[in-house]
């Protein structure tokens, strides 16, 4: 009578649009700073153990074929689309003076 719905993605699983992906501030030197994505779910891990980090600008190619912890954010095509469409080319440096307080 009932149907089962998966809600498992078919294709690839891109972090960016897991509510595990979380964007944080690293500061490089004194009043500035570059932008960062890590896991929250541990996955993205070094050979040695470590936590791995990757610059925002790249977090649109950061794609698994499956993962424990995926939680979709929205839908995942026109999320992407827009992502790309907004990422920055380049790693980008911000000045926290230019913070609005």
């Amino acid at each position: 009578m009932f149907q089962a719905v998966s809600t498992k993605p078919k294709g690839k699983i891109y972090c960016a649009n897991c509510i595990n992906c979380k964007l944080f501030r690293t500061f490089t030197e004194e009043g500035k700073y570059v932008l960062r994505v890590r896991c929250a779910a541990g996955h993205w891990r070094k050979k040695l153990g470590g936590e791995k980090l990757y610059k925002y600008f790249t977090v649109a190619r950061r794609a698994l074929d499956e993962c424990s912890s995926y939680s979709e954010m929205g839908e995942s095509r026109p999320f992407m689309k827009d992502l790309r469409r907004n990422l920055p080319v380049k790693d980008e440096t911000f000045d926290v003076s230019d913070q609005i307080a």
